[in-house]
């Protein structure tokens, strides 16, 4: 199978190129085009199943020549724009494309879509299912208010696995609506315009599910926007695609329509504190199965609306991810099939619709790491200066924490392991632990009130009088005058 990747950015050029590389896509040539000329010349002489096209690097009196090619010597088209509008979304079923994808790329959504193209590419060529070519004004009523526009049902449609999305289309397609239907293909969902509906919609859209469930065993969600006088078509979509995401919480199989909990976002701290932090860090070095997954169950299961935004939760998954990373590299796991894992393990965060299932899948991978530094810990392939790190991260707070404990920690001798500390790390066990002990305190006199005795105690200092000489040889000031001068900034945390 051939591809042609017309995209004038070099960089992007490759990044496609590599990705097709990459994944198993069943395509064995490449030819890349940077201007509308050159792919017309590709088009012609190697008459590719795919093109991959930049929709903007074509000119207004180009796009007639383009669009001859394009229909005599390609079979399936996946079109990509920077520009979001009626006007690209128009050319690309004016070509029929398999997809529209608008920068900056998602990867994920790139692969998909090129594996889709694939696919359809080894039945033939065929046209879109009867009827969607005719949609312009549909489409237009989704990205411009238009107060004229009449008042209907919209329905937002959407399979958990992106793979089902044209299955998903080809079913709406030809799905018996009660009245008139107008079934609109988006990225990996569609939206239907139905302006005959009677009452709220719900009924309807269980109807539909159940349908589709009697043929296909991955589930869909149908958000339903019952019609409101005071809303445009675009500002029910709107309203829509943001319903849609709640099905990160509450999964698939799913009727969703408006509800005052759904309306805003609660606020969720993206980010692992300081004490959350050590908790990994004595869970990952304890190969505690069950402790990890209680963890993750309390923290991200059982959620109830108002739900955090999507996003922040992803984010945070990341901040555990990043403690992982960390205890690979202690045992030596950042390579191979493992680091294939983490990788799959990251996209899974960034990309899985269903928050349940990215839990469950983190914590399998737990367990396999668990299994790997077990087996690592065994061949004595663990990072020494590693290990002592995570043991004095644990506690740095102790006073009593010395060179001898750090270097049993790390299984060697303490002149060797204060060796390969500075060796590899530019500073001696007491420079580490003085730096570890003043970034806590002065994260303590930010955003706390405890006084400056309770602050050493927490920080391994044995007394108020020791904090306040060490804080000032490093900071050249009290640890009172920078509580000070860190809350007379409007910006400074608390």
């Amino acid at each position: 199978m051939k591809l042609v990747i017309a995209e004038r950015d070099d960089k992007e050029r490759e990044a496609i190129r590599w990705l097709v590389s990459a994944y198993s896509l069943p395509i064995e040539h490449v030819y890349t085009a940077a201007t509308v000329e050159e792919m017309m010349a590709l088009l012609e002489r190697e008459a590719p199943e795919l093109l991959y096209v930049e929709l903007d690097m074509i000119p207004y009196e180009r796009w007639p020549k383009a669009t001859s090619r394009v229909r005599l010597f390609c079979q399936r088209v996946i079109a990509v724009t920077a520009e979001a509008t009626f006007a690209r979304a128009k050319q690309a079923i004016d070509w029929q494309c398999v997809d529209l994808l608008v920068k900056p790329l998602e990867p994920a959504k790139l692969k998909q879509a090129l594996r889709t193209a694939a696919s359809l590419s080894v039945c033939g060529r065929s046209s879109l299912p009867a009827g969607l070519d005719g949609h312009h004004g549909d489409y237009r009523a989704l990205f411009y208010d238009d107060p004229a526009a009449a008042s209907t049902h919209v329905w937002l449609v959407q399979a958990e696995q992106p793979a089902l999305s044209q299955e998903v289309i080809r079913f709406l397609t030809n799905y018996p609506f009660r009245g008139r239907a107008r079934v609109l293909p988006l990225t990996q969902m569609a939206v239907c315009l139905l302006p005959d509906l009677s009452g709220d919609g719900k009924e309807e859209a269980w109807k539909l599910l159940r349908d589709w469930e009697e043929e296909h065993f991955e589930p869909l969600a149908v958000v339903v926007m019952p019609p409101d006088a005071k809303q445009t078509v675009r500002a029910q979509y709107q309203a829509a695609r943001r319903l849609l995401e709640t099905t990160f919480f509450i999964g698939y199989r799913q009727v969703i329509a408006p509800a005052s909990e759904y309306e805003q976002w609660r606020e969720l701290d993206p980010f692992l504190t300081p004490e959350e932090q050590r908790q990994w860090i004595e869970m990952l070095e304890r190969f505690d199965h069950e402790g990890v997954k209680r963890w993750l169950q309390r923290e991200f299961w059982h959620w109830s609306p108002p739900f955090p935004s999507p996003e922040m939760v992803r984010t945070r998954l990341t901040s555990i991810l990043a403690q992982i990373r960390r205890f690979m590299k202690t045992y030596g796991l950042g390579r191979g099939g493992t680091e294939r894992e983490y990788m799959r393990m990251f996209q899974e965060i960034l990309y899985n619709r269903v928050l349940y299932r990215v839990v469950q899948e983190l914590i399998l991978f737990l367990y396999q790491l668990f299994h790997e530094a077990k087996r690592a810990e065994e061949d004595a392939r663990v990072d020494a200066v590693e290990r002592g790190l995570r043991y004095m991260e644990a506690h740095f707070r102790d006073p009593s924490l010395t060179l001898e404990r750090v270097a049993a920690a790390a299984g060697r001798s303490p002149a060797y392991f204060s060796h390969l500390l500075s060796t590899k790390r530019g500073m001696t066990f007491r420079q580490w632990l003085t730096n570890r002990r003043l970034e806590e305190a002065k994260r303590l006199l930010r955003q706390t009130d405890l006084s400056i005795k309770e602050i050493a105690e927490q920080t391994g200092f044995r007394t108020a009088h020791y904090l306040t000489r060490v804080f000032k040889a490093e900071m050249n000031q009290t640890p009172t005058a920078y509580r000070d001068e860190q809350r007379l900034k409007p910006s400074s945390p608390r």
